[in-house]
């Protein structure tokens, strides 16, 4: 790295240093959580409209007493079922349990694929010996999902050490670095009730005691959660309730049968919690629905916590950074902070803390499950609507080509009835690209919209997003900025990224379920920019920067022009950069890689500087020193209280980073392959071909392109988004989603100026002879570019 380019690096370490915010407030001292025994309570498929006076008295009492909030059950499977849930819970990270993920046909067992990854009869970890009737009990091979990890429970974990390290062997385990058990390793002494649980807690090193039902009487009960500072009980009364089935439901069980299995859980409750109050010291109850039942959707489910620390108000976790969201993997940190044990490095999970002052119950339990019909909804239409964006686009893009040519064929190049400017097809063609352009920001907006509340909420979705489209294009098409060529896709850019930085400064309330944004049952992301939504701010940001810096550049004396230009590409990038990667706000460590070397390079493009290769790399290379110091300093901050950024570099220390980057480019590859997306891509590149290609696109053909000025930033402007999100797709694990989403966005307003009326500036964007690639732009405020 030269010598300037260390400056610069030490530069924009310090800048960003201030941006990012690295001073946190200082977090709640380990010792308010202390306690003397910790019980944890697992109910499979326990979702907060299960809950309710009558029907669960217990569980509501404990409600009303303890810190709830919303848990997100994502374990390394898509669906999380009864043992993946146990085994997440154990390790403090993603695990799964080894089996099947898709259908299991009826098949006679002797071929049947169980689930240690074996044929033939089922292991002795999975096979009992006969029930009541003296009939041996055999693994139905018609359930799928999670029926079938809830029979191999119910038929006798009777070797819980051999199931957990085939949990541990498993590939998508391993992928994220867990250690199942792992729990169990530093308590050391265990008690489980319901043998599902043990997959938690089971090693050789783990004095273990597995009982499957708690026993009746009430001392007996007290005496043993009392033998080990430790106690989990899986309550499995929903898993009976579970109807199998092909196509999945949303809750996995039939109403009449799950009312009882309610009341059977809200007993067994009841119970549990009556025999903690009983034990000598202080006493931790962390209730949580572990998992899916049956054919059940993912969804959110039940938390709570009552015990040292807790009592009221809502439950996050830094994980999480949003109330009153946590994770299944953040349940083994508290255990462990309860108890006074460090948390080994392979708990990717951070500690729940009790945050704010919720309402009263009934209102908290309400916004609770209107919580989770929004991330259902999500989850459920993100596939379609993803499908839906790349057709839209592909229709513009076609019918761009036909309304405008552009084929490069010799008799459309010759056609003289080519629709004029003011044509109604050329017209239509604005409004359809201006449309189209506007539903990535509508996706956000509507969420101002609380469409969670309708009786068929995926179809108020749609409705809320189709109509704050037609009110952005009416905006955008009828303002009075239409008088200018660039006037309505500056305008777009502008409303984009205005709701993308409004949004974030308000706390991320329009990017939490909306389409492009995230939901809590992924768990990839609570607060601050998600991957696609960097795409967009990229995008939006540096062409924004880029027609802002020469419009300055215009307004100054010819000799300050370059600073000028700089001053205002490097400090509109810098707050860009700040507010894409502060703690508080953006939280997106990708994107601050991205879109450092973004901003540099358009303030090398637009100051006419030389773009060579060392200085490309001395570009990356301080993107990376700079960033790398904002990481360490945020590592230096509480573990509590670190993002990404300082996560990661603990990571590294400790050996977990492969694990980490490995698991990242897993999951590019398979966006790549199997992503809806994906297809967006060779779109953009037929629209790239016909419409900015250095020789003879449409927006540098002879009658149809731009003013020389405005093509010059253009170009600049693209080539600096180019490279933030090849940057941003390389690093974060959306991969190829990042870019494609944001062709999106600027796919359609690249055919809107080729539709749009043309402008002249008394220089011709077509000098030169057709093929020359070379365009000198002499203009004041303009840039000098070789192609």
């Amino acid at each position: 790295m030269t010598r300037a380019a260390a400056r610069c690096a030490a530069v924009l370490a310090a800048v960003l240093a201030v941006l990012l915010g690295l001073v946190g407030p200082a977090s709640a001292a380990d010792d308010d959580y202390a306690a003397d025994h910790v019980l944890v309570i697992g109910v499979p498929g326990l979702t907060w409209s299960d809950l309710g006076p009558q029907g669960t008295p217990n569980l509501w009492q404990l409600a009303g007493e303890s810190s709830i909030g919303a848990l997100s059950v994502r374990a390394a499977r898509g669906t999380s079922c009864l043992l993946d849930g146990w085994a997440t819970l154990g390790a403090g990270n993603r695990a799964r349990f080894p089996g099947a993920d898709e259908l299991v046909p009826p098949v006679p067992l002797p071929t049947l694929p169980l689930p240690d990854g074996s044929t033939g009869a089922p292991p002795a970890s999975a096979a009992p010996s006969s029930d009541s009737s003296g009939t041996e009990q055999q693994v139905d091979a018609s359930l799928s999902h999670c029926g079938l990890q809830e029979q191999v429970a119910g038929l006798g974990l009777t070797q819980p050490v051999e199931t957990v390290q085939h949990i541990a062997e498993d590939e998508a385990t391993a992928r994220f670095g867990a250690e199942p058990g792992v729990l169990g390793s530093e308590v050391g002494c265990a008690t489980v009730i319901g043998r599902a649980a043990s997959v938690s807690v089971a090693r050789d090193d783990v004095d273990l005691s597995v009982t499957d039902l708690p026993p009746a009487d009430p001392a007996a009960l007290t005496d043993l959660l009392g033998q080990c500072r430790l106690t989990l009980a899986s309550v499995d009364a929903l898993t009976d309730a579970g109807r199998p089935g092909v196509e999945p439901t949303d809750t996995g069980t039939s109403p009449g049968s799950r009312a009882e299995a309610l009341a059977a859980v809200d007993a067994t409750v009841g119970r549990l919690r009556a025999a903690a109050d009983a034990l000598p010291g202080r006493t931790l109850v962390l209730v949580a629905g572990i998992s899916e039942v049956g054919d059940g959707r993912p969804q959110l489910h039940v938390v709570m916590a009552d015990g040292p620390g807790f009592g009221g108000g809502w439950l996050t976790s830094s994980s999480t950074g949003r109330a009153p969201f946590s994770q299944l993997i953040d349940v083994a940190p508290t255990v462990l902070r309860a108890l006074g044990l460090d948390q080994p490095a392979s708990m990717n999970g951070e500690p729940v803390r009790a945050t704010g002052a919720r309402p009263a119950l009934t209102r908290a339990v309400r916004d609770l499950e209107l919580m989770n019909v929004a991330a259902s909804v999500h989850y459920r239409s993100t596939g379609g609507f993803f499908w839906t964006l790349v057709l839209l686009n592909a229709a513009v893009v076609l019918l761009g080509l036909l309304v405008l040519g552009g084929w490069r064929v010799a008799r459309w190049r010759r056609a003289p009835t080519r629709p004029g400017a003011g044509s109604p097809a050329r017209r239509g063609l604005r409004v359809l690209a201006t449309a189209v352009a506007a539903v990535p920001v509508s996706t956000y907006l509507s969420d101002l919209v609380p469409w969670e509340h309708a009786g068929s909420p995926r179809w108020a979705l749609a409705g809320a997003v189709l109509g704050v489209d037609l009110v952005v294009t009416a905006v955008v098409l009828l303002g009075p900025w239409r008088r200018r060529r660039t006037g309505p896709p500056l305008a777009l850019l502008a409303i984009t990224l205005a709701t993308l930085l409004g949004d974030v400064l308000t706390g991320s309330n329009l990017e939490m379920d909306g389409l492009l944004g995230y939901d809590a049952i992924v768990a990839g992301r609570f607060t601050g920019y998600g991957n696609l939504t960097f795409g967009l701010l990229a995008t939006s940001g540096l062409l924004l920067i880029a027609a802002l810096a020469a419009a300055v550049g215009r307004r100054v004396r010819p000799e300050r022009e370059r600073l000028a230009v700089a001053a205002t590409v490097l400090g509109c990038g810098l707050v860009l950069v700040g507010v894409d990667g502060a703690p508080q706000l953006g939280r997106d460590f990708g994107g601050v890689l991205g879109s450092v070397p973004g901003v540099l390079l358009l303030a090398m493009l637009l100051t006419r500087t030389r773009v060579t290769v060392a200085r490309l790399a001395a570009i990356l290379g301080a993107a990376v020193v700079a960033v790398a110091t904002v990481a360490y300093l945020d590592w230096l901050r509480p573990a509590d209280e670190q993002t990404h950024l300082g996560r990661f570099v603990g990571q590294v220390l400790s050996g977990e980073a492969w694990t980490v980057v490995s698991r990242k480019g897993q999951a590019n590859l398979d966006i790549l392959l199997g992503s809806t997306l994906s297809y967006m891509l060779p779109v953009a590149l037929v629209a790239a071909w016909w419409l900015v290609r250095p020789r003879g696109g449409l927006l540098r053909g002879r009658g149809n392109g731009l003013p020389a000025r405005d093509a010059a930033t253009l170009r600049a402007g693209l080539l600096a988004v180019a490279l933030s999100l090849t940057i941003g797709a390389a690093v974060n694990d959306s991969g190829v989603a990042v870019p494609a989403t944001a062709a999106a966005l600027l796919v359609p307003l690249l055919v809107w100026l080729a539709a749009a009326p043309h402008e002249t500036d008394g220089t011709s964007s077509g000098q030169g002879s057709e093929g020359d690639d070379r365009v000198t732009v002499v203009s004041r405020g303009s840039t000098a570019w070789n192609a």
